[in-house]
């Protein structure tokens, strides 16, 4: 949530990558509270966007507002199942399957972007205890499980599974069959579909070395299916960094911010378009490509203090960034000043690293 509407308004804006860009761990790094007080400060619409589904966004706001002493809100969050209310109509009163480890009832997430008939995947396989012999299910299993009579319209893996196994066989079944798990598929096509939120192959921890996250899941599933199926490769709607339709939802959010702001004026409460929405990341892979590929205004700044070791005057080789700086506090001063010099007209003196402008 931004200040006081400025009387002039701006028609740039502020995406900030977090682990990496702003956090290590849980240690704030170092220019990062300054920096974002001075874009709060500023009156420039900002957004904080993160692969990490494992929180609501009215709880990882929270988190960031006691962390920045800035308010910050879900209208200024983007995680990687925000974008999942777009399908949540198109599925309507189908059944769905959600997994993953998190701090939060990941069935109350989707319940709140509207889907309505939401189960795990764990309370799934309790109700079909024959597809997983070597857990230890009631058999029959408990309670009123019809529900699970009903055809699978998809699973939506929102983070990396607590068990593997588990998920792997239930969900290899379902995208084999008709929607209905003990019914093949006799026509070899998908029937149920497959979401993914976090393609994050490997994520840093205490431990020494990466720990596998759920793009290592996932790669395992069509490792699996393709084996199964005899080389079929699965359908995968995908989601997150660094895909569209979390960028989408990001420009809408930061555009409507700019239009909170022009309310506020004692004018015709007209806003301006955005033009430019620096991204700033700390993952080529993740945050840079996500930039790149959404193409418009987008500009990406890529920072030292994460994944990304580059040394001086290096970029990354396979997802160049627009800009490289050493840290957040210098790549908010980067947009302000490439900003400052496209509104008077004179060429930026900011070091552009990509071709394209």
């Amino acid at each position: 949530m931004a200040p006081q509407a400025p009387d002039t308004l701006p028609n740039f804006g502020f995406v900030f990558d977090i682990d990496g860009v702003l956090i290590r761990g849980f240690d704030i790094l170092p220019h990062a509270k300054e920096a974002l007080r001075k874009v709060h400060d500023s009156g420039v619409p900002y957004l904080f966007v993160t692969n990490n589904g494992m929180d609501t966004e009215e709880q990882r706001a929270a988190v960031l507002s006691k962390q920045f002493d800035i308010p910050v809100t879900k209208d200024s969050m983007v995680l990687n199942h925000s974008a999942l209310q777009n399908h949540a109509e198109e599925l309507g009163d189908q059944l769905v399957l959600v997994t993953g480890y998190s701090r939060t009832c990941l069935k109350d997430v989707l319940r709140s972007y509207g889907f309505k008939k939401v189960a795990t995947v764990k309370e799934y396989s309790i109700a079909h205890p024959h597809c997983l012999p070597n857990k230890r299910y009631p058999d029959p299993p408990e309670g009123d499980v019809s529900w699970a009579e009903e055809p699978v319209a998809a699973v939506i893996v929102v983070e990396t599974p607590e068990e593997w196994h588990e998920d792997l066989q239930v969900i290899c079944d379902l995208l084999r069959s008709d929607g209905r798990i003990n019914h093949l598929a006799t026509d070899n096509k998908q029937h149920v579909k497959l979401f993914n939120c976090n393609f994050d192959f490997l994520y840093a921890e205490k431990f020494h070395t990466g720990r596998f996250g759920p793009g290592a899941f996932m790669q395992l599933l069509e490792h699996l299916f393709s084996e199964v199926t005899d080389g079929r490769r699965i359908e995968i709607i995908r989601h997150g960094k660094p895909n569209k339709p979390a960028y989408a939802v990001a420009a809408k959010k930061l555009q409507h911010q700019l239009d909170s702001l022009a309310a506020a004026l004692p004018s015709d409460g007209s806003a301006p378009q955005l033009q430019h929405i620096y991204a700033i990341g700390d993952n080529p892979k993740s945050d840079v490509r996500g930039a790149n590929s959404a193409g418009g205004g987008w500009r990406s700044i890529l920072v030292r203090t994460g994944v990304f070791k580059g040394g001086p005057g290096e970029n990354d080789p396979t997802d160049p960034a627009h800009y490289v700086v050493e840290h957040v506090g210098e790549a908010v001063a980067t947009a302000f000043q490439v900003e400052e010099d496209r509104s008077l007209g004179r060429r930026t003196s900011i070091s552009l690293h990509r071709a394209d402008s």
